[in-house]
């Protein structure tokens, strides 16, 4: 045990409050350097693509995100529709009839 715990606390007070003042003062002696030019902004997103004319495609953003998988299980084959149905089964909750094609 220390003889005088508030000698004890009243240093530690001093050196918060020491640290308080130099801290933001070295913050602010390194943060005038500013770059002379910002850098270049840019875009990485593409506008939608045009379908060409005569063809029964549906573009992809046609459909909500979510059926993405379906959709291309769907256009791939019955078999893989049906095995995409049952394996999201849980998920999902699908109904292959929804989703195939009528042959």
């Amino acid at each position: 045990m220390s003889p005088n715990p508030i000698r004890r606390s009243l240093q530690g007070v001093i050196v918060a409050a020491l640290a308080a003042v130099v801290v933001p003062v070295a913050a602010a002696a390194e943060g005038d350097e500013a770059p002379a030019q910002p850098a270049p902004v840019v875009v990485a997103q593409a506008g939608p693509t045009a379908l060409p004319t005569g063809t029964s495609a549906v573009a992809p953003h046609a459909f909500r995100p979510a059926e993405r998988g379906v959709r291309e299980a769907a256009a791939e084959s019955n078999e893989a529709l049906r095995r995409y149905v049952w394996r999201t089964r849980m998920i999902y909750n699908y109904y292959y009839n929804d989703f195939a094609s009528q042959e």
